[in-house]
């Protein structure tokens, strides 16, 4: 199972001096290689990699806890708009349903 096909991962960013912000968050697959989620513009695991791209995503449950024998992998976060942020939106709302509605 891939990170696409979790419920929750894990999602990790970085401060600008270096402390670590971990949130968990939705997946949904982009591509072979991305996976996407939505939030808000002004939260700050969209902010943050304006200034420091390097995240660290994990397998977790709906509280951050992370799954026992999970890997965690290094990646690039990118902020996106327009129709790759509308492919995120209708991804997510394929996946989860009902429940985006009202998150």
């Amino acid at each position: 199972m891939g990170l696409a096909d979790e419920k929750y991962v894990l999602f990790t960013t970085f401060k600008r001096d270096g402390t670590a912000v971990a949130t968990p968050v939705w997946s949904v697959g982009i591509d072979d290689t991305s996976i996407g989620f939505w939030t808000s513009s002004g939260s700050g695991k969209a902010k943050r990699p304006a200034h420091t791209a390097k995240v660290l995503v994990q397998p977790c449950d709906a509280r951050g806890k992370v799954r026992d024998e999970s890997t965690v992998v290094e990646a690039s976060a990118e902020v996106v708009t327009g129709a790759q942020l509308d492919l995120v939106r209708a991804k997510v709302e394929a996946k989860y349903g009902f429940v985006t509605k009202i998150t």
